[in-house]
């Protein structure tokens, strides 16, 4: 009892609390003298990033991911929600496992609402590594609608953080070209946010001083282990019955969406007023030319048999808004994959805005034709 009460002490309680500060703060300024593990030893090609590697753009990984592809003469493929993994494959795996094509793999970063604006910041951060990267950007003219035709602060805080996207010294002209989507999105943070999203990211960097840093430093052996990398072994996607053909089975052809689909009342009109998509597909395109990227656009399609049913008079403005973003592309000269014909495909739609494995398929096949000048299997 009476050495409960002289650990308990005021007097020992103080002192053990600021030994406890200073040994935080001493490792705290240590960790800061750690060196960062080199880049550029990765000579396979990353298949895609961690999410939290992308947010809070960790250099290291951000930088062997893409230098990975262009060592590989890859592709990077970038998208929204209907680039992400699909039953049955998507497009981009139906390149990756084509025989056909040799030579070239194709990575991906891909996630709802991960609009091209989101990518800014990164590549801006990057600019040595993605000086002659190859991009696809898959544009999804839904996001042109009602409830997401302006800037999403929630999927931008999932993507991305503040201190990342204002950690930048531009000339004015350059601020003007490039960084429109970024403060749009930072113009929407309020005071707390903003606080809240810079110690975050001060805090994970000095956790990375020692968790990233020392480990790989110690240990260098394991530092691929966390990637997702791209392997030589390919998927017969030809073997599978219902590759290149629609499961009509499954399809309602009126609404043209699976049967098992329920949430009609999902769907939104175009908001034609808003011009931020447009202004954010400017600032990507202006920024992949100064950066001597490498960019190709696929102007995807929507589902234009379920907004016949759901609203004809919404049909009109899809077409004329896919148009539109067509126009631009030609407008800034970039080069451009139109996949908007197959808006009424019967079998080409998972839902109401999600191309189906069949869908990814019509895409593989114009990607292909464009690309290398040949007609898929």
């Amino acid at each position: 009892m009476n050495l409960i009460r002289s650990i308990y002490k005021t007097k020992n309680l103080t002192n053990n609390g600021i030994f406890i500060v200073v040994c935080g703060l001493v490792l705290l300024i240590i960790g800061y003298f750690i060196p960062d593990v080199e880049s550029g030893n990765i000579r396979q090609q990353i298949y895609t990033l961690n999410g939290f590697n992308t947010k809070h753009n960790d250099h290291t990984e951000l930088s062997d991911f893409y230098q990975s592809i262009k060592k590989n003469n890859g592709f990077l493929v970038l998208g929204t929600s209907e680039t992400t993994s699909l039953n049955g494959g998507n497009y981009y795996d139906f390149l990756n496992n084509d025989k056909e094509i040799k030579g070239n793999r194709f990575s991906i970063l891909a996630g709802a609402g991960r609009t091209c604006g989101i990518h800014i910041p990164l590549l801006l951060h990057h600019q040595t590594e993605v000086d002659s990267l190859k991009i696809i950007y898959f544009i999804n003219p839904v996001y042109w609608r009602t409830d997401l035709c302006d800037v999403s602060v929630e999927y931008w805080n999932r993507y991305s953080n503040y201190k990342m996207c204002t950690d930048f010294n531009l000339p004015p002209k350059e601020r003007d070209d490039f960084l429109k989507p970024i403060i749009a999105y930072t113009y929407k943070l309020d005071l707390f946010s903003k606080s809240t999203q810079y110690l975050e990211q001060i805090m994970r960097s000095a956790r990375r001083n020692y968790f990233h840093k020392l480990r790989y430093n110690m240990y260098p052996e394991e530092y691929p282990s966390q990637f997702h990398f791209l392997y030589s072994t390919k998927t017969d996607y030809t073997a599978d019955k219902q590759f290149g053909v629609p499961n009509m089975e499954s399809i309602d052809t009126t609404w043209n969406i699976l049967k098992t689909f329920k949430d009609k009342n999902w769907f939104k009109p175009i908001n034609k007023a808003s011009n931020y998509r447009y202004e954010e597909l400017v600032s990507f395109i202006k920024l992949c030319k100064s950066l001597d990227i490498q960019s190709t656009f696929i102007v995807g399609p929507y589902n234009e048999r379920f907004i016949s049913q759901f609203d004809p008079n919404s049909v009109a403005d899809y077409k004329s808004t896919t148009q539109n973003i067509k126009q631009l592309l030609m407008d800034y000269n970039a080069t451009f994959i139109d996949a908007s014909d197959i808006s009424n495909v019967v079998g080409a739609f998972n839902d109401h805005q999600h191309h189906s494995s069949y869908g990814a398929f019509l895409i593989y096949r114009k990607i292909k034709s464009q690309l290398y000048g040949k007609e898929s299997l």
